[in-house]
């Protein structure tokens, strides 16, 4: 799915970029939101093929970001990234919809490995 548009959102600016800067050189075109009220306002102007989203953001949680990418039809692939999950926020996962969860601390190829399974690739799981 290279040359496809990802849009990357957390609050933590530092991360974004870095994550922006590894997609970009693995061939993603890569736009960012550090809100999940920016991330739902782009969903709907960007049309992105992918959405890579930190669960705790400041005001809506990223899981609200990604049942709104999942209701989008088609629905829109989601890697749901986050150091921490209480046991009642893996049921809250689950009824996102297809995600695939990516634990932090996590390396370049953790989250070039996530992309791809959201994607549909090899070793493709939900969370």
């Amino acid at each position: 799915m290279l040359g496809c548009c990802v849009l990357i959102v957390d609050h933590e600016r530092d991360l974004m970029d870095t994550i922006a800067r590894l997609l970009r050189r693995a061939g993603y075109r890569c736009v960012t939101a550090a809100s999940a009220e920016d991330a739902i306002a782009r969903l709907d102007v960007e049309s992105p093929d992918l959405v890579v989203t930190d669960l705790h953001l400041p005001g809506i949680d990223g899981l609200v970001v990604a049942r709104h990418a999942r209701a989008h039809r088609p629905p829109i692939p989601v890697v749901l990234m986050s150091g921490y999950v209480r046991p009642e926020t893996h049921r809250q996962i689950r009824e996102a919809g297809e995600v695939v969860y990516l634990t932090k601390p996590f390396g370049n190829v953790d989250l070039l490995s996530a992309v791809q399974r959201a994607f549909g690739g090899p070793g493709h799981s939900s969370g």
